[in-house]
């Protein structure tokens, strides 16, 4: 028998570049099978979570000008990948981290403009490219909707039918331990962030990470309706590391995911992660991913699915 209200993850990010994990050196082959396993899983959605990042690339961009670029164009071969199983794909943008995080949006924004019009050109008769990530995740102090809006409205302008995905952090005492936000003053300062956004947002998948695991309900009871009032689908992004290490990033305990799943099933529209092939595959660099993988399989086949 299955839970009614059980919630599987069905949608995982795709980290092409070594940011802040380590690289697993796949070769096309490695993806090849390691989107079959989504397959399997039972996940319907990937997404980029950028396709540049400092001076990387995952692709010869004459917008990003990358001095490291992967060898085959990983967005194209991530797009096949997704068509030959049946998985929709949201394409991330260009993170500089260095115009947005000196607070300059307008630079960030206007690089970023530039290359919807490259991904368009290359990838946008794709059959499964499906919809748009916005990669940036900066503080909601730092004015988000200066660097969001130049995007949406380009987006939308160009690609009516493409939805448009978010996922923000709650800043909780694993974002910013000396300027805490409760709940209730997350939710209002994140109300009014999307009350200066230009056009919609359909979905946000909230970072479940950056709080405590006993204040995790609070926070996803305030943002519910505030995702609800702005006609936002609410998602979770139940991330697959573990924060509470001394190094960053390991695997996540399996009792620990447990728990973000079944709490956020009480909310949310959708369980995404981040990231699998890296922390919750048969096929991870990390033995204790592959475990992770291991007890999360068992509990879905335990649930008749």
């Amino acid at each position: 028998m299955t839970e009614e209200n059980f919630m599987p993850i069905t949608g995982t990010f795709l980290d092409g570049l070594p940011a802040d994990i380590p690289s697993q050196n796949w070769s096309r082959g490695d993806w090849s099978q390691q989107f079959d396993v989504f397959k399997d899983m039972g996940m319907d959605t990937v997404i980029l979570i950028r396709v540049g990042w400092r001076y990387m690339s995952m692709y010869n961009s004459k917008v990003m000008r990358a001095a490291i670029v992967e060898d085959e164009d990983l967005v194209a071969a991530f797009l096949d990948e997704s068509a030959r199983v049946g998985i929709r794909l949201y394409m991330g943008l260009f993170d500089t981290e260095e115009h947005w995080a000196r607070l300059d949006n307008e630079r960030e924004a206007a690089v970023n403009l530039d290359l919807i019009d490259e991904l368009l050109e290359r990838y946008g008769r794709h059959p499964a490219f499906f919809g748009w990530y916005l990669s940036h995740e900066p503080p909601l102090s730092h004015s988000p909707w200066d660097l969001w809006n130049p995007l949406i409205r380009k987006m939308r302008r160009l690609t009516p039918d493409k939805p448009i995905l978010l996922s923000p952090r709650y800043e909780g005492r694993k974002w910013t331990p000396d300027f805490v936000r409760t709940p209730e003053a997350y939710a209002q300062v994140f109300d009014d962030v999307l009350g200066k956004v230009c056009d919609r947002i359909d979905a946000a998948a909230c970072m479940a990470g950056h709080v405590e695991f006993t204040e995790l309900d609070g926070y996803m009871a305030a943002m519910k309706p505030v995702l609800d009032k702005h006609g936002i689908e609410y998602w979770s992004n139940v991330e697959t590391f573990d924060r509470d290490m001394p190094f960053r990033f390991p695997p996540l305990a399996w009792s620990k995911l447990k728990k973000k799943i079944e709490v956020a099933r009480k909310y949310t529209r959708k369980l995404i992660t981040f990231e699998a092939p890296h922390f919750l595959s048969p096929y991870s660099m990390w033995d204790s991913g592959r475990r992770l993988f291991d007890r999360y399989m068992e509990y879905l086949q335990n649930r008749g699915r």
